[in-house]
């Protein structure tokens, strides 16, 4: 099986480490089985508006990560996104509303990381999102493997500051099994030269700092020689804000409804053109296709969700409010996250049947895609869905500098939003031709 690498977070997708990752994940990229022959869907001929723009999708996601550029939950960039967007779905035709949350959020307002003897030097580094706060002055000590309780039984941490690898365990796992054996803060390395950017899951009592790969060979190297001394002076520490779940709705001819969503919210590091602007351009040029054509059956409600990138925090929110007679009416959820840039074909990840015909139908358009396994410590917004028993499909792409500095709009690719635009036109012309739940005909085309 080949596999690709992808860094999520908490999902943006994120993707989400933010899902709040602290590895970088492998995604087991899974040939799809053989499959009988599948009921043909007429294609439908090309019309100018009602074809999906793979040019204006990327002005979208242009304008959402250079015009606009970072978009944290509960900032003045989040709320003139969601302006944005509400703005753009409304041309589209669709019936906008906003769902507003609360929620714990988490600021710095100035961190600084030293090394202070052998010799000083400032470190390349910056706390993980929430963090607790703190100043720490101490020895550091270098912990084997990548942070595990075994790992943990190998050195002497207490009253000293853990120097631990990044991957396989999240953050938070890594820096609780740290204050458990007394360190008074745990830096976590890249192995990468650069930084990156994280969130914690659960609660740590100490301070748990990325450290960037190039600073953590300043670190190893001097460790080499003796000890090695550092000090930090953090002022995190979390804050309440309010996010904005922007709702567009298209009345179909029932009251059985698709769901289509991406998230909007970026991290703080950059300006999140992957993660997610590319997935919110796509939602955006979706909404103005769908938008053009003639009534749908089912009712298309598409969302660009808040405080993804905080743990799936607006999709929670979304779904938490919705009845259960809504939730049965509900056919499918498709979910686009991260795939405008990076390499590899483009994944649709699911095992049911709206994740098949995804696969299928992009195998009508000629487009590569497969389905693939999402690492434990990696999601997005799809989840929310799944877990109250929404069949959905996750479209998503193979790349390493989500979270990063480096997520700008160069990075992004035409063709890519192209490929998963078209891909997801097909399908929802698939699902909304499924017969609906009260006729004597229900069978959903499986490819």
């Amino acid at each position: 099986m080949k596999k690709f690498s992808i860094l999520l977070l908490f999902l943006a997708a994120v993707l989400l480490n933010a899902c709040a990752t602290s590895a970088v994940p492998t995604i087991t990229v899974e040939t799809l089985p053989p499959t009988p022959t599948f009921v043909q869907t007429t294609e439908p001929a090309p019309t100018g508006a009602t074809v999906f723009d793979a040019a204006r999708a990327y002005e979208y996601n242009r304008a959402l990560a250079v015009d606009i550029g970072k978009r944290v939950a509960g900032t003045p960039g989040g709320q003139a996104a969601a302006n944005y967007i509400a703005n753009e779905f409304e041309k589209s035709g669709l019936d906008v509303t906003r769902q507003t949350f609360s929620f714990e959020g988490w600021e710095d307002r100035g961190t600084s990381v030293n090394l202070v003897s052998p010799e000083t030097i400032t470190l390349d580094a910056q706390p993980i999102q929430y963090s607790v706060g703190g100043k720490v002055d101490g020895d550091v000590v270098l912990v084997p493997g990548l942070g595990s309780r075994d790992d943990f039984s190998k050195v002497n941490v207490r009253g000293k500051i853990a120097l631990v690898k990044r991957g396989t365990l999240p953050f938070s796992v890594k820096a609780q099994n740290a204050a458990e054996v007394g360190a008074t803060a745990i830096l976590i390395y890249n192995e990468a030269p650069t930084g990156f950017t994280g969130t914690l899951r659960d609660q740590v009592s100490i301070p748990t700092i990325a450290v960037s790969g190039a600073s953590a060979g300043e670190i190893l190297q001097a460790l080499k020689n003796g000890t090695v001394r550092a000090e930090i002076a953090s002022d995190a520490g979390t804050v309440q804000r309010t996010g904005t779940n922007v709702i567009g709705t298209l009345k179909g001819k029932s009251d059985e409804t698709i769901v289509l969503g991406g998230h909007f919210d970026s991290v703080s590091a950059g300006p999140g053109a992957d993660d997610n602007g590319s997935g919110t351009a796509t939602l955006l040029e979706l909404a103005r296709v769908e938008g053009s054509k003639p009534q749908p059956q089912h009712t298309l409600i598409f969302i660009a969700f808040d405080a993804e990138e905080l743990g799936l925090v607006g999709s929670e929110a979304y779904v938490k409010q919705l009845s259960d007679a809504e939730l049965s009416k509900m056919r499918a959820m498709l979910n686009f996250d991260m795939m405008g840039a990076g390499e590899g074909p483009l994944l649709l990840l699911g095992d049911g049947k709206v994740a098949l015909l995804a696969r299928s139908s992009a195998q009508q358009l000629k487009v590569e895609a497969h389905n693939a396994q999402m690492p434990a410590n990696a999601g997005s917004d799809h989840e929310s869905f799944a877990r109250r028993g929404v069949d959905t499909v996750f479209f998503l792409r193979d790349y390493n500098l989500l979270h990063t500095p480096e997520d700008t709009i160069d990075q992004v690719k035409q063709e890519y939003l192209g490929e998963a635009g078209r891909v997801a036109e097909r399908l929802l012309e698939r699902l909304d031709a499924t017969p609906l739940q009260g006729s004597k005909s229900q069978v959903m085309p499986t490819e």
